[in-house]
């Protein structure tokens, strides 16, 4: 590649020797400039180039174009150009200045960045032509984009192991957060498909919990990735399967082993795309992805442990209420029911005494098993009206102490859910402490309902307490406060030793109050 020295000279006869070693000067830093410089005239056509203009020729200029030369037409040497270059000589050729940084050029397939300076050369007052001043910048913007494009990808996956982290902790039940995750997971790498196979605990066997999308897998191949995730919970480690035409295998396939600790709970299959491979960076992800649904489930599993175990400890809590309750005022009244006859013909008014005592026992033994109904089944509190629920209560204690019981009630409204339950768990509270400490012969129970107002009074002849003293905080005071508190509701114990306990709570609706979030 020729490039043209001096396209105009003048005569060293008519230079000092200061003009002239100015002249070698300019050339040598023209030659030797480490940007590539060219003079182009108003056509457009390259009047004179450096070295360094013609090393970025050679590197980026495409076969189709015209090799550079002087009198070449720029657009020539670079077809293609125009679309960017020629608004930029343009506003040149008009006298404009221009400085651009990162502009893309694309000639013949070939595409290159360059930070250009254009300035007009004049003459006389008029231009001439352009002084056009250009740095390759091409490896830094690929660079650049080049990790920019990894910086997003990484974001990305971050964000989707963010998504996945937070699907994995916002539900206990399993099938939902394995579905919610697997999801991710397909829409991630565009898996063809995203299976979890789980560990039996008592018997060690491989069963499929979940593919993603749904789909029917083969025998044949269900048995091959077995006998991987077999493979993968015998080592701890991940497996990564390459695809290899000569074996059938199309796609990538990368197995994580699901495990807590020592303890494996499965394999997470993954299954990419055909015809792509998994990157280092995507099976480091697929990894941090396998921990986190490893915690889910096992979070899962301490759930339904958790729930099975509040399951039993609820049913034996309700079979020693049955024992205690129930069942012995059953055994009083079947004693009763045996030796009643007798009783009766040897005297009809003990007998008529005991009928009584019979059918109290009966009561109580039946407003218990309500009772526990309502604990059973908590809707019941919605259907049953406050001074009902109070008198079962109410007819459960009388038979289980022989307590004698006064109860009178005036309920023209029931009170909304909240305050019933507020008044029912009070009062099941206060009948408890009177059942276990009062040592009380007697009880009176008032309670009113009205539109917007719910008092209810429970007062016993026992052995009384000294609120102020600390050894009384056992018997449910706290939790009784804490109940009236919540519903906005004012609640009054007053107690002296050998004076008994009267206890007052009383809700009222006002326009301030709040009751579940809403204005009452």
């Amino acid at each position: 590649m020729k490039r043209n020295r001096r396209a105009h000279s003048r005569p060293d006869a008519l230079l000092d020797s200061d003009s002239i070693r100015q002249l070698d000067l300019l050339e040598l830093i023209f030659e030797r400039l480490p940007m590539g410089v060219a003079i182009l005239d108003r056509e457009f056509h390259i009047q004179r180039y450096n070295a360094t203009w013609g090393s970025f020729a050679a590197r980026y200029a495409p076969m189709i174009g015209k090799p550079l030369a002087p009198g070449v037409g720029y657009f020539e040497h670079l077809p293609g150009a125009e679309e960017i270059v020629l608004p930029l000589f343009e506003r040149t050729l008009a006298g404009e200045t221009i400085e651009a940084n990162g502009v893309r050029l694309e000639s013949g397939g070939i595409v290159s960045y360059w930070d250009i300076f254009l300035t007009p050369l004049t003459a006389r007052g008029a231009v001439i032509g352009i002084l056009n001043v250009a740095a390759d910048v091409t490896d830094t913007v690929s660079l650049r984009q080049n990790l920019e494009t990894r910086v997003a990808a990484r974001t990305r996956e971050l964000r989707m192991l963010l998504d996945i982290s937070a699907v994995a902790n916002s539900s206990l039940n399993l099938d939902e957060t394995l579905e919610r995750t697997l999801d991710l997971i397909v829409e991630l790498v565009a898996a063809s498909r995203v299976g979890v196979i789980l560990r039996d605990d008592a018997t060690g066997e491989l069963q499929p919990q979940l593919l993603r999308p749904p789909q029917r897998s083969a025998p044949d191949d269900l048995a091959k990735i077995l006998a991987a995730c077999q493979t993968v919970i015998a080592n701890g480690k991940a497996m990564y399967v390459a695809p290899d035409r000569a074996q059938g295998l199309r796609e990538p396939g990368a197995l994580m082993p699901l495990q807590i600790r020592d303890r494996c709970l499965g394999t997470l299959v993954i299954v990419g795309p055909q015809g792509t491979l998994f990157s280092p960076a995507q099976l480091a992800l697929f990894q941090s992805i396998a921990d986190q649904l490893s915690v889910a489930i096992e979070n899962a599993h301490l759930f339904v442990k958790n729930e099975q175990a509040a399951v039993a400890a609820e049913r034996n809590r309700l079979a020693r209420d049955l024992h205690d309750a129930v069942t012995q005022t059953l055994f009083s009244a079947s004693m009763i029911a045996d030796v009643l006859p007798k009783i009766w013909e040897r005297n009809p008014e003990e007998g008529r005494r005991q009928l009584e005592e019979l059918r109290q026992l009966t009561r109580g033994a039946l407003s218990e098993m309500r009772t526990l109904l309502v604990e059973l089944r908590p809707a019941a509190l919605i259907d049953m009206d406050l001074g009902d629920l109070i008198g079962h209560q109410l007819n459960a204690l009388s038979a289980r102490t022989r307590l004698s019981v006064e109860y009178k009630r005036n309920c023209v409204h029931n009170p909304p859910l909240e305050i019933k339950d507020a008044f029912y768990r009070i009062a099941q509270e206060a009948f408890n402490n009177i059942a276990k400490h009062a040592e009380a012969s007697q009880i009176s129970v008032e309670l009113h309902c009205e539109p917007k107002q719910t008092t209810l009074m429970i007062q016993d002849n026992g052995v009384g307490f000294e609120p102020s003293l600390s050894e009384h905080e056992g018997m449910g005071l706290k939790i009784m406060q804490e109940r009236a508190r919540n519903i906005g509701a004012t609640l009054e114990i007053r107690s002296r030793a050998q004076a008994g306990v009267r206890l007052r709570i009383q809700w009222q609706a006002t326009a301030s109050r709040r009751v579940g979030g809403k204005l009452e």
